[in-house]
């Protein structure tokens, strides 16, 4: 409840419980628990004797409940460096004028923590040349852009943003574009890949074998070399599934060949990360006790050193490379265990794909956890991570978007893994027993899989 106080300088204090922000951009940020915020009201007696407000801060403070009626949760869509995937942006705009809206962030360019990771066609200083996007009775997206939208745009790339941004909102089937009142002719509309679902999953361990669940049976993969005595944990795939690695205990990131070949060494370290593959090949580890850089290596043993200055000094609990390859989310700590954040960044490559560094600023999602140990992509806009958050006391399944919400999973105790294919639906768990678990409506249900450790689903 608002807390109010009258202070003697005339003013008004008011204290009210914050559980997120929404900035001027319409990004969603989710505050930690117990957050609150000052509002100062001036006040100033009219003709008739009577208080009036005289001035307070620009912004509106509203009830959660009335936030979910009047704003919508957009994603803006970017390409990805190499021009091949969609990457969102979520904008959380108000019901009114969405499309409106929509398409005046979207030419204002991706935020900036995503800014060195995706490729946008529309050029510097973009705007609408009317003051709103209009749609027809025929559910069409009219979209006029000022003359200079023209001089250096990527035609072809912003008609592909727009469609893939305006065709998710209610009541848009199509769009139509011009510039300046004349109609522009986009002929190479690119076919960018939107939240690749994986084929096959979750992959598992059980018998010192890497195995797939197939039609609610665990088949051990043929054609990966058995693992036995080399403590093999943590598997992962590339999204393709070509490329197949696991952590031999903590110090030792081992690919799997095809044709059962035996394991090779990839890297070695004191104290590894649990790997990710990304779709370009390269798999992700590093030290946990972070010195500011994360290791990425290829199947030929080709090492890239990747800049993230946001780990210097932290301690890294899990990483899991998003499937457009265009970002990363990194839970980690304090030396001590303690401040948790988990961050969602960009990841600058090169021409060929080759992981440079991490973006600047980026985005912490999930400010009501307290603890996390495991991450998991589960859509484009949304992390898996088993944690701990409130008064929950054992690791528990929360649904994270990036730039939204938290969602907490009912509790299942002894949870040891986690895994998502695309979407809430596909969310599995193992516990300590080695159960397989799997959601289904608002609960976990058993399998019937047992023995098996580790879940992943590729990418």
């Amino acid at each position: 409840d608002p807390k109010i106080e009258k202070r003697p300088d005339g003013t008004v204090l008011v204290t009210v419980p914050v559980k997120a922000k929404i900035d001027a951009a319409f990004r969603y940020t989710e505050v930690k628990p117990g957050a609150r915020e000052e509002i100062v009201f001036q006040l100033t007696r009219d003709a008739r004797n009577q208080w009036r407000i005289s001035h307070l801060d620009d912004g509106v403070v509203m009830s959660p409940s009335n936030f979910r009626v009047l704003y919508r949760r957009v994603p803006l869509y970017f390409a990805s460096s190499d021009g091949t995937q969609l990457v969102p942006d979520v904008r959380w705009f108000p019901n009114d004028n969405t499309a409106t809206y929509a398409v005046s962030a979207l030419l204002d360019g991706p935020s900036p923590w995503l800014r060195d990771g995706v490729r946008t066609g529309a050029p510097e200083g973009a705007k609408l040349s009317t003051t709103a996007v209009t749609v027809s009775t025929g559910l069409e997206a009219s979209v006029d852009l000022s003359a200079n939208v023209g001089k250096g745009a990527d035609i072809n790339l912003l008609q592909a943003q727009l469609e893939a941004t305006l065709l998710r909102l209610p009541g848009v089937k199509s769009v139509a574009v011009s510039v300046g009142g004349v109609p522009w002719r986009a002929d190479h509309v690119p076919d960018l890949a939107r939240d690749v679902q994986p084929t096959n999953g979750p992959f598992l361990l059980q018998d010192d074998r890497l195995a797939v669940l197939d039609r609610g049976k665990v088949v051990p993969v043929e054609d990966a070399a058995p693992l036995t005595g080399l403590d093999a944990r943590t598997p992962a795939l590339s999204p393709d599934e070509t490329v197949r690695v696991v952590l031999s205990g903590t110090t030792r990131l081992l690919l799997l060949p095809a044709g059962a070949a035996a394991p090779v060494t990839l890297t070695t370290g004191s104290h590894l990360v649990a790997p990710s593959v990304d779709r370009f090949g390269w798999t992700w580890t590093g030290e946990q006790t972070s010195t500011g850089q994360l290791t990425a290596v290829l199947p030929s043993g080709e090492v890239a050193v990747v800049g993230a200055d946001l780990l210097n000094g932290r301690t890294i609990r899990s990483l899991r490379v998003a499937r457009d390859g265009s970002r990363i989310a990194i839970a980690h700590t304090d030396a001590a265990g303690l401040d948790l954040v988990v961050d969602v960044a960009a990841v600058v490559r090169d021409e060929t794909g080759r992981p440079q560094l991490l973006g600047e600023t980026p985005l912490q999602v999930g400010a009501v956890l307290d603890d996390a140990t495991e991450l998991a992509w589960v859509d484009e806009a949304t992390i898996a991570v088993l944690g701990r958050s409130g008064t929950i006391s054992a690791p528990t399944v929360h649904l994270v978007p990036v730039g939204g919400p938290t969602e907490t999973l009912p509790l299942m105790d002894r949870t040891s893994g986690i895994a998502a294919g695309r979407g809430d639906r596909t969310l599995f768990l193992a516990d300590e027993d080695g159960v397989l678990m799997s959601r289904q409506s608002t609960s976990w249900v058993p399998t019937g899989i047992t023995g098996v450790r580790d879940p992943v689903f590729p990418g």
